[in-house]
C-alpha cells in the first residue's frame, strides 16, 4: 500500500522541530506555566491569610494545590510541543 493512499492513522507524522519551533514552545509554556502557578501560589496566600493558618496548615493548603498546579503545568507543555511541532502549523 502506498503511503499517499494508506489510511490517516498509519502515515508517519514528522515533527517539525526548528529554533522557531523550539522558542514558541518554550515561549508558550513560561508564558502559561508562571499563570498557573502564581495563581496557585495568591491563592493559598490569600486563602491562608483571611483564615490566619498556621504554618502547618499553610504547608496542608499548598500540599493540596500544588499537584493539580504542577499536572496543569505539564499538559500545557504537552499540548504545547504537540501543537508547535505539528507540520500542519509550520
Amino acid at each position: 500500500m502506498s503511503e499517499r493512499n494508506a489510511p490517516v492513522s498509519q502515515v508517519p507524522t514528522v515533527r517539525v522541530l526548528n529554533l522557531k519551533s523550539t522558542l514558541s514552545f518554550v515561549s508558550v509554556t513560561l508564558l502559561v506555566d508562571t499563570i498557573i502557578l502564581s495563581t496557585s501560589s495568591f491563592l493559598v496566600w490569600s486563602v491562608g491569610g483571611y483564615f490566619r493558618f498556621s504554618f502547618l496548615l499553610f504547608a496542608i493548603l499548598t500540599a493540596l494545590v500544588l499537584p493539580p498546579a504542577l499536572w496543569a503545568c505539564v499538559k500545557v507543555a504537552l499540548l504545547a510541543f504537540d501543537a508547535e511541532t505539528a507540520p500542519e502549523n509550520n
